[in-house]
């Protein structure tokens, strides 16, 4: 009855969680209540049948490191410069010693008790399909609920059921190479239609830190089909190519014509959301040239860089060596900021109009709010991981699993990490050390 429990608790994580939102402007209700409320929910239950289940956990070298890991972030929170906000997380974020603990649950859970039921492919599809076909029409503002109900919102601002663009991205980060590594070695169509709305919908987002990520997971995918060539291999990821071009191409120019389809049935006459005429996808390759283009010419514009993330990287670098050790504690950086790095940050306020309360950079975030030695820990947990799966180029379980791990931990170098999509990551880390996961994907 446990392992019953815990596999539907995991399937609410997995599932349901990222779906949860609360649209922005709708109410003065955070967005991101619904998916805290139920994400700790989801903890306290795992966390209940784990303590039941005592007599018999078992923990492997990469568990230890995890604990290691684990003793640190409980110290950072001790010795937080606010306690609170270490506990239960920044308002809109709540990634607080709760948070990361059902994080860690929801990792050893996987690795040991998940079991692969037989409509979990459908799922996740499902799931996918409708974030993804959400996403596609906010960025074409055809989503009909925000004008239903009269919603507030930003036109073309593609964030489905996330929140912000930028979550949405680093769930796309490891959706569409997942569903590319399952067509390549499944051969089934509908793996190839995930992965090609999914690719959509991350174009749509205009969020470049998921399309590194997706970059260097396909080079590991190339890897894979050079070393296994075989002429199935080779014509699926044609396919998967000429696709993914030809929906760039229809991405690149489709918010022009769809405006004017829009325009000529006045289905924006009770709305105060003025439709975006321009492409947001160029726009964003245009921004990506032009900032290029001013950092070689011109060293002294380097800070404003992948919208001003070099900034941030150089504001949240200044307080590190003052707190090395254990960090000012989880989900605190807003305060750290102000208290040992005043001048910087509120010279970026006021520059900016807003604070800084995440690194944009998922290691330096660790790194200032938990310490060094965290950081040190958790590189070396992934690094326990990524090792023991030395033969995913001829394995092909573990292919399939390695690739939106490599996706995720080369985006968050960009990226900030979310309660939507991070139990998703650490789900993986735990499956693929599931010997019934990786049976049922070979």
């Amino acid at each position: 009855m446990t392992n019953k429990i815990i596999n539907a608790t995991l399937n609410v994580i997995i599932f349901i969680v990222p779906l949860l939102i609360i649209p922005i402007g709708y109410s003065k209700i955070p967005y991101n209540i619904l998916k805290i409320s139920v994400l700790l929910l989801c903890g306290l239950i795992l966390l209940i049948t784990l303590i039941v289940k005592r007599k018999e956990l078992k923990f492997d070298n990469i568990d230890k490191t995890l604990f290691v890991l684990y003793i640190l972030i409980f110290l950072s929170t001790i010795f937080s410069i606010n306690l609170k906000n270490a506990i239960f997380g920044a308002k809109y974020r709540y990634e607080g010693f709760l948070t990361l603990t059902c994080y860690l649950l929801t990792y050893y859970t996987s690795k040991y008790y998940f079991k692969p039921h037989k409509y979990i492919e459908k799922f996740a599809i499902i799931v996918v399909w409708i974030t993804s076909i959400i996403g596609i029409l906010q960025y074409h503002n055809l989503f009909f609920i925000y004008n239903i109900f009269k919603i507030p919102h930003v036109a073309s601002f593609t964030s489905s059921t996330f929140g912000n663009t930028n979550f949405f991205g680093s769930f796309l980060a490891i959706i569409v190479p997942t569903f590319m590594a399952l067509y390549i070695t499944k051969n089934k169509k509908i793996y190839l239609f995930t992965s090609y709305i999914s690719f959509f919908a991350m174009l749509a987002t205009t969020t470049r830190s998921s399309w590194v990520g997706l970059f260097f997971a396909s080079i590991f995918g190339l890897i894979y089909v050079i070393k296994n060539r075989n002429k199935s291999l080779i014509k699926n990821t044609l396919q998967i190519v000429i696709g993914f071009i030809i929906i760039f191409v229809i991405a690149l120019n489709s918010p022009k014509w769809i405006s004017k389809i829009i325009s000529s049935i006045n289905f924006h006459s009770n709305s105060n959301i003025e439709i975006i005429e321009n492409d947001l996808l160029q726009d964003r390759l245009d921004i990506m040239n032009t900032e290029l283009q001013s950092t070689i010419k011109d060293k002294n514009v380097k800070n404003s860089f992948g919208s001003y993330r070099i900034e941030i990287w150089n504001i949240v670098l200044g307080v590190i060596p003052k707190v090395p050790l254990l960090g000012t504690g989880p989900d605190t950086l807003a305060y750290s900021l102000i208290k040992y790095s005043t001048n910087d940050a509120l010279a970026y306020i006021k520059g900016h109009g807003q604070y800084i309360d995440k690194a944009h950079n998922e290691y330096l975030q660790v790194t200032a709010t938990m310490g060094i030695p965290a950081l040190i820990v958790y590189l070396i947990f992934l690094g326990q991981i990524l090792v023991k799966q030395k033969n995913m180029f001829k394995d092909t379980s573990s292919f399939i699993l390695v690739i939106p791990i490599i996706s995720y931990i080369c985006q968050a170098f960009f990226n900030i990490s979310t309660i939507g999509v991070a139990p998703i990551f650490w789900c993986i880390l735990g499956l693929i050390q599931n010997i019934d996961v990786k049976k049922k994907l070979q």
